[in-house]
């Protein structure tokens, strides 16, 4: 019980013993035992209620599920379409079929050369 073995729950006995007294300890051994009642009567409770939801969520998904596949089967469908005869393979890119495709062969200018100052840049004279 709990994973306390006989040596721990004779302990436990004996303190409670000591603490409430010989008069005391059966109202108290009697409270203990009606609050483990009521909460494993409220964890019973619990337990049915949510497996009447979670059954209630099941068969509202199989409600709806059914309805989406007898819809479905229903509907007309259009019959398959025909498939497309083979291809070869794609044309070569020339400029009639590839706009801009000039273009993507031009060699850029070339970038100007910097200019050297022939002399101190102006302002930065020292004084």
């Amino acid at each position: 019980m709990f994973g306390l073995s006989f040596g721990e729950l004779a302990i436990i006995a004996i303190l409670a013993l000591i603490l409430l007294g010989p008069d005391r300890l059966p109202d108290a051994a009697k409270t203990l035992a009606k609050g483990l009642k009521e909460l494993r009567r409220a964890t019973e409770d619990l337990k049915d209620q949510l497996g009447t939801e979670l059954g209630a969520v099941d068969e509202v998904k199989r409600t709806v599920t059914n309805a989406l596949t007898g819809a479905l089967d229903a509907a007309a469908l259009p019959p398959p379409a025909t498939p497309l005869p083979p291809r070869g393979p794609p044309p070569a890119a020339t400029a009639e079929n590839v706009p801009g495709l000039e273009a993507a062969f031009v060699e850029p200018p070339p970038a100007p050369a910097p200019v050297a100052p022939d002399g101190p840049a102006p302002g930065s004279e020292r004084r």
